[in-house]
């Protein structure tokens, strides 16, 4: 698949000047014309991060709407200082039909890429020019290197506010030696997790009552495994790989996020690690995450049929309730249970735990309900006296 560089044209002709989409075509550059600065900027204000590079005519309209004859020099100046505020990596060049302006030594002493229209020469040295600049720039590549999990970071899948979050992500896996404070990036993984859930949740693969609860982070890794007993799955949700791996970053995630740490005490760990290998490699866990979910999210559009593949189980036995205390808590997350009668001990799932925000000999109360096969018996809901 070749590489595709967006680049963003402001041109009031640029309607007849097929001849110039043909050239970047053949520099696998992809032209988004616009006809005026507030067209072009306003554009560029709202996607910046889609843009690879900018193509100035020297003299072009302020709004899309404006009238023929009322075309200015004054917008190219106005433009240029729109995009060094938005983003300064960003290079733009000017291509002109206007001897005048082209010649003008004021405005090649600001625009210093300059070029004529209708000039073989020029352009093809502009396309040239072009194609070098993105190749140069940071951004493009690291879009074109980590392609899904930048795609993934639209609005059509987890959402725009996320594609800065990744950004970061990915420059400290590029740039290990640049990493400042490791432990402050759990946070954002885990937000991304968060909107990972929330579209999973809307395309129907996570049900509303495990989304939309308290503890409903540990609550929908939890459901992705397969594990919900309060479910019965008719087909595997997701790869158990990924579901594991959710799992794992999220524990970490979550315990980092913490402003005084819980079990894992990550924030700590991490603070005092001289060689970030455990952050990197939350790192890594969070882009294979991202690049099997772009995929998985494409092929699996359909919330009918997402929730066919898991339905409400439908307990018949008499559900007990019992009074106790936690009596263990797990390196895993998980708690016991124990019925003051001490005749029951039941294990307590991690999200339960995350919930109620269980601590060590906490008194509680549980509902109860046995397994499918009865041999067996679960915590159905927990109650804090």
């Amino acid at each position: 698949m070749s590489k595709k560089y967006n680049v963003l044209w402001i041109d009031d002709q640029h309607k007849d000047l097929s001849a110039v989409h043909k050239t970047a075509t053949d520099f696998d550059i992809q032209l988004w014309p616009f006809k005026s600065m507030n067209g072009g900027c306003g554009e560029l204000e709202a996607n910046l991060s889609k843009y690879d590079a900018i193509l100035l005519d020297a003299k072009f309209f302020e709004n899309e709407d404006d009238k023929p004859g009322s075309e200015d020099t004054q917008w190219i100046y106005d433009t240029k200082d729109r995009i060094r505020d938005l983003d300064k990596s960003l290079q733009y060049f000017v291509l002109t039909g206007q001897a005048k302006t082209y010649a003008s030594e004021e405005f090649n002493k600001a625009f210093k890429n300059v070029f004529e229209k209708g000039k073989d020469e020029d352009e093809d040295t502009l396309f040239k020019m072009l194609v070098q600049a993105c190749q140069n720039r940071e951004l493009t590549r690291l879009k074109h290197k980590y392609k899904k999990q930048f795609e993934i970071c639209t609005d059509a899948y987890i959402g725009s506010k996320h594609f800065d979050r990744v950004i970061d992500i990915i420059k400290d896996v590029e740039n290990p030696e640049k990493i400042k404070v490791a432990q402050d990036m759990l946070n954002p993984m885990r937000k991304i997790l968060e909107a990972l859930f929330d579209k999973l949740n809307e395309i129907g693969l996570i049900p509303d009552e495990i989304r939309k609860k308290q503890g409903s982070l540990n609550g929908s890794s939890y459901f992705l495994s397969g594990n919900n007993h309060n479910y019965e799955y008719h087909s595997e949700l997701i790869h158990p790989m990924v579901a594991e791996n959710i799992y794992r970053l999220l524990n970490i995630t979550q315990d980092g996020s913490h402003d005084n740490g819980k079990k894992l005490r990550a924030d700590e760990y991490l603070s005092l690690s001289k060689n970030h290998k455990l952050y990197k490699s939350t790192i890594y866990l969070l882009l294979d995450i991202l690049e099997y979910m772009k995929d998985f999210l494409d092929e699996n559009t359909d919330k009918n049929l997402n929730q066919e593949k898991w339905e409400v189980r439908k307990f018949t036995a008499t559900i007990d309730s019992i009074s106790g205390k936690v009596i263990e808590i797990q390196d895993s997350g998980w708690g016991v249970f124990e019925s003051d009668d001490k005749t029951k001990t039941i294990k307590i799932p991690d999200y339960m735990m995350e919930k109620h925000k269980l601590k060590l000999d906490q008194i509680i109360k549980a509902t109860t309900k046995p397994s499918p096969d009865g041999t067996r018996t679960y915590i159905d809901e927990i109650f804090i006296e």
